[in-house]
């Protein structure tokens, strides 16, 4: 409460005094919105998948899931299908079998037996299971199928020796990964394949759900392109995961140290090299939820959030980045805390149409800037506020935000530039320092923060191009999606908000600044995409926070969406990379969409959402 107390004062927020009965119910559900988000991420989960909003979640995934499975056509199409590959590469499967429950070992297995692509093998390595029975069923498995090879190691490896050494009985050019529990859909090793025709690629993934232990399919993870920033935060990538065999042993393969994280591990130094990595939009892999696994609990295996940590530090330091690792309240989740050495300074500039939120935000960016050597520069439009600002600019005529934030940027001494709104305020850090950190980095182009509402709801956390009538920001006005869990984890995004962005001043004016012709809508998306035309990355990061001290107007862009598809003729509805397309476009909540799953046949939009991209 007295966080919002604050924000209304320092905007000047007055409230129609509402019935008590309203007000009340306006209460009730925002304190359900975010307790419900709170809990989502607790050890109380799984008892509150009974409660009523949890209910809905499952039964809309099951409705989901329902759809996709009649959406599959036979196994003969995929027959036809895979006899019009131009390549059709032996893929090895790797698996680490240690003291399994035996009916999870046995769906492992068959779930590589009943692949629709025929061209794969089973390498396991049996790591000294203790269980007799193991053995023996591992053997009766390899002598019935030529494809399958096995290891029976004499002493423990632990589960990165033990893929190691499945790799050395390996001969396909591509290596998957499958735990010894876990399930593969029957078409996995099919649309992997068919992700690599055309153009190879050195890694690629898929997107996965899990098995609860009814056998049920829940919590889906449907995950955005490549996304390097991501990476850092979170091994995001999971299941199932494919590498080209030649990056695996570049690589060195698995590093025992690392066990917990290993894979994780892999990928970064996989990473430290350019490297092309596909995101096959499919849920391809089946996690199973148990006591042992960390599909369930992070606790039951802890060392490998520490593991995780390593691999990170070490990667920092490979690539020679000057940033801490910092565990986060989530189990397998880190905030690199890059430093802005070298930024320079910052110059704040302000749009502005009301001198009273002018006034009221000023003393808040003046506070912030100070610590930074910084300037503010002030438009304002349609009137001459007395504030303390190093330069005020005045405008008249019709509004145009794209020339508000040009003539700021023309008069900024600053070394990088950021562009801010009357009606914000910091919350509590140093929200400067987070962009600095990104600024500095010359693969980066442009750089937003989160904006909330006082409330604690998503106002803005990067723009998804395609949805609603041209775009839209990404989980506004909610506390977050089960559907969509990378909210509040640094990213790459297809654009920030103009209310929050920042870039270095030279990258400004090589990109010609905005475009005037987008006054009040899209310059923003405009400009995000043609840094990203020029090779430069457009980062998400949600430790800079602004709060936001009221909803803005409902957005009307008919006119200027019509001159971005003319600006941009070959935008497309369902190919922002960075989204997934199992989620909805016609609401910004990343909810499921509506509509079925895209079927097997439609290659189209899958192969849209199928992103190959460089990695630094």
């Amino acid at each position: 409460m007295e966080y919002r107390r604050v924000a209304a004062a320092r905007f000047g927020i007055v409230r129609v005094k509402p019935m008590a009965s309203d007000n009340l119910d306006k209460r009730l559900l925002e304190w359900k919105r975010s307790l419900g988000q709170v809990l989502l991420h607790s050890p109380l989960h799984p008892l509150l998948l009974k409660v009523g909003a949890f209910r809905h979640v499952q039964r809309a995934y099951q409705a989901w899931v329902k759809k996709e499975q009649n959406a599959v056509p036979p196994s003969q199409w995929f027959q036809d299908r895979c006899q019009q590959f131009p390549w059709r590469p032996v893929c090895s499967i790797l698996m680490p079998v240690h003291n399994p429950k035996r009916e999870w070992l046995e769906a492992a297995i068959a779930s590589v037996q009943r692949q629709f692509y025929s061209l794969w093998e089973l390498c396991i390595c049996d790591d000294c299971s203790t269980e007799p029975w193991v053995r023996r069923y591992l053997e009766e498995v390899a002598a019935g199928d030529s494809r399958v090879r096995l290891h029976l190691s004499e002493k423990r490896l632990g589960i990165a020796g033990s893929l190691n050494q499945a790799a050395q009985q390996a001969g396909g050019a591509y290596f998957a990964f499958l735990d010894h529990d876990d399930v593969l859909a029957q078409y996995a090793l099919h649309y992997v394949v068919e992700a690599l025709q055309g153009a190879d690629a050195d890694i690629v993934y898929s997107d996965e759900d899990k098995l609860d232990p009814s056998g049920r399919r829940v919590e889906p993870i449907f995950k955005p392109a490549w996304s390097p920033d991501l990476l850092l935060g979170c091994m995001y990538l999971g299941h199932l995961l494919v590498v080209k065999r030649s990056r695996f042993e570049e690589a060195g393969g698995f590093r025992p140290a690392m066990a917990g994280s290993q894979d994780h591990d892999l990928v970064l130094r996989i990473a430290d090299r350019p490297a092309i990595v596909r995101h096959v939009p499919r849920i391809l892999y089946h996690w199973r939820k148990h006591a042992g696994s960390t599909a369930s609990t992070a606790a039951s295996k802890p060392y490998t959030d520490a593991a995780g940590q390593r691999a990170l530090e070490e990667t920092l330091r490979r690539r020679g980045i000057d940033a801490a690792v910092e565990r986060s309240s989530r189990p397998h989740v880190y905030r690199i805390r890059r430093s802005g050495a070298g930024a320079g300074r910052p110059t704040l500039i302000i749009c502005s149409q009301s001198p009273d939120l002018l006034r009221r935000c000023m003393p808040s960016f003046a506070a912030s800037r100070a610590g930074h050597d910084g300037e503010i520069i002030v438009v304002q439009h349609g009137f001459e506020a007395n504030v303390k600002a190093d330069r005020c600019i005045s405008t008249s005529g019709e509004v145009n935000y794209s020339r508000m934030c040009n003539l700021g940027a023309a008069v900024a001494s600053g070394d990088w530039l950021v562009f801010l709104d009357d009606q914000e305020f910091p919350s509590p850090g140093d929200w400067l320092a987070h962009l600095a950190g990104h600024v500095t980095r010359a693969e980066v182009g442009v750089v937003g923060g989160k904006l909330s509402f006082p409330s604690g709801a998503v106002q803005h956390a990067g723009i998804v191009t395609g949805m609603m009538d041209g775009f839209g920001y990404l989980l506004r006005g909610t506390f977050g999606s089960p559907f969509w869990r990378w909210n509040d984890l640094t990213r790459n995004v297809s654009a920030v908000s103009r209310a929050f962005m920042a870039l270095r001043k030279p990258v400004f004016q090589e990109l010609g600044g905005f475009d005037e012709e987008f006054r009040s809508n899209f310059g923003d998306v405009d400009l995000c995409w043609r840094a990203r035309a020029l090779g430069y990355a457009v980062i998400y990061e949600p430790a800079a926070v602004l709060v936001r001290g009221a909803r803005p107007s409902p957005r009307v862009h008919s006119e200027e969406g019509l001159r971005w598809r003319l600006k941009w003729p070959h935008f497309d509805k369902q190919c922002d990379p960075f989204y997934s397309p199992h989620l909805s476009t016609q609401r910004e909540d990343a909810s499921l969409r509506g509509d079925d799953p895209f079927p097997p046949e439609d290659t189209s939009r899958a192969a849209r959402a199928v992103a190959s991209v460089d990695s630094p």
